[in-house]
């Protein structure tokens, strides 16, 4: 990946004509020449983590890894809501997402592969949002630093598909969702209330089941089976199956209102003036 073309203090200038909407000054980069070179390093990040192997961690379960640069107008809110905020201090200009259904150790264990893969220490390079999580989001963001800083992503096919969902939520209620604000009006507000409590309360309770069952049953792998303890094994591991096959049916039914609220939202069944 080729070095940042611009000096800091170019793009500190061109922070401030991003932020007011005018046209770059003379011997300042455009702003698409500087999305083109994000975009570039997000996808140089993104083409690193594809070609890990995955197989150790994740088995066969399918997982994605998606990059973009932030669009002109985000940027822009983003910079407005932080009038001190220079384009180089934004994090997530490059943005990488890694998403699989997956457990919260194992969620771990991918956020501490990649840290590694870049050589950075997790202490200072780890954001964990599963239990602070911000305006309902929850995920772990790994925020590298190589040639200009990269957000990476990673989320469950949980915590995505609540993502995605809210993300239309804010298309509707407005951005300002996004960053712990609530809607004018009762019902706005009462509505976006409840999309964080689905985050914070059911999806991270069912995770937390998850996590717990996934333990039990590697314990139980671990154990040495003997005479005395086969029948309690076996007694054991039938209940840890019931409990497994109990938890798929809560996440898939999860996943499915998700997929009824987001439709909800797009044909505007929920949303300003509508009960």
């Amino acid at each position: 990946m080729e070095p940042l073309p611009w000096s800091k203090n170019q793009l500190k200038r061109l922070s401030r004509h991003i932020r007011e909407g005018t046209e770059p000054a003379s011997g300042l980069p455009s702003y698409d020449e500087v999305m083109l070179w994000y975009n570039d390093l997000a996808e140089h990040v993104q083409t690193t983590i594809s070609g890990l192997d995955w197989a150790p961690l994740l088995g066969d379960r399918p997982y994605e890894v998606t990059s973009r640069p932030k669009t002109l107008d985000t940027l822009r809110q983003k910079l407005e809501r932080d009038p001190t905020l220079p384009l180089p201090s934004v994090q997530d200009v490059a943005g990488v997402r890694f998403e699989a259904e997956m457990t919260l150790d194992e969620q771990d264990a991918v956020v501490n592969a990649i840290a590694g893969r870049f050589s950075h220490r997790l202490d200072d390079s780890v954001r964990d949002l599963r239990r602070d999580a911000h305006s309902g989001y929850r995920a772990v963001h790994v925020w590298l630093k190589l040639e200009a800083k990269v957000e990476v992503q990673v989320r469950t096919h949980l915590q995505g598909d609540w993502a995605n969902m809210y993300e239309v939520a804010a298309d509707v209620f407005g951005r300002g969702i996004r960053y712990d604000e609530l809607p004018d009006d009762e019902l706005g507000s009462f509505i976006i209330r409840a999309l964080r409590d689905l985050s914070t309360e059911r999806i991270a309770q069912i995770e937390n089941d998850r996590n717990e069952i996934a333990s039990i049953s590697l314990s139980l792998d671990e154990t040495p089976v003997n005479a005395r303890t086969r029948v309690q094994l076996r007694q054991v591991r039938r209940r840890v199956e019931l409990l497994q096959a109990r938890n798929r049916t809560n996440e898939d039914e999860l996943k499915n209102s998700l997929e009824r609220l987001r439709q909800s939202l797009r044909d505007g069944q929920l949303g300003p003036g509508r009960v």
